[in-house]
C-alpha cells in the first residue's frame, strides 16, 4: 500500500501554506505578528530576538504570569518560576498585570522583567525586511 501524503500542516510547513489550510478549515482570521519579530524595522530586543531562534512548538509555554490573561510566551526565568511546584496562582486580570508592573518598577531580584510573548512557529521568524516577510507569506498563500 503506497504512502500517503500527510494532510496535516507542521510547525516546519511555510507559514503561508499554513495560512491558507486554516482559513480553508474555516478560520475566519489568522495571526501572524510572531513572524514580523525579527524583523529590522521591528522594535524587538536582542533578548527576544534570541529566544525565538530555534523555538519549538512545543518549547513554547502559556501562561497568565504576566498580566491574568492567558498568553503564549518564550520561557524566561520569571516565567519559570511562576510554573515551579508551589508557586501562587496569578492573580485576575487586570489586578496580576498591576501587579507585575509595579514589581518591574522596583528590585526585580534578580530575574529580567521582561515578557518574550510569541505565537507556535516563532522558529520561522526571520530577519528579512518585513515587506519580503509578507510578500513570501502571500504567495505560499496563494
Amino acid at each position: 500500500m503506497p504512502a500517503r501524503e500527510s494532510r496535516t500542516r507542521r510547525a516546519s510547513d511555510p507559514p503561508g501554506r499554513r495560512i491558507a489550510a486554516a482559513l480553508a478549515l474555516g478560520a475566519s482570521a489568522v495571526q501572524v505578528g510572531t513572524a514580523l519579530l525579527r524583523c529590522p524595522e521591528a522594535d524587538t530586543s536582542p533578548e527576544w530576538r534570541a529566544s525565538l531562534n530555534g523555538l519549538a512548538p512545543d518549547a513554547t509555554m502559556t501562561t497568565r504570569a504576566y498580566t491574568g490573561r492567558l498568553a503564549r510566551a518564550a520561557p524566561t526565568a520569571y516565567l519559570k518560576a511562576w510554573s515551579e511546584p508551589g508557586a501562587p496562582a496569578p492573580a485576575p486580570f487586570p489586578d496580576q498585570l498591576r501587579l507585575v508592573n509595579q514589581w518591574r518598577r522596583g528590585d526585580t531580584s534578580g530575574l529580567a522583567p521582561a515578557s518574550h510573548g510569541v505565537g507556535q512557529s516563532a522558529a520561522l521568524a526571520t530577519d528579512k525586511p518585513a515587506g519580503q516577510v509578507v510578500t513570501e507569506i502571500w504567495r505560499e498563500a496563494r
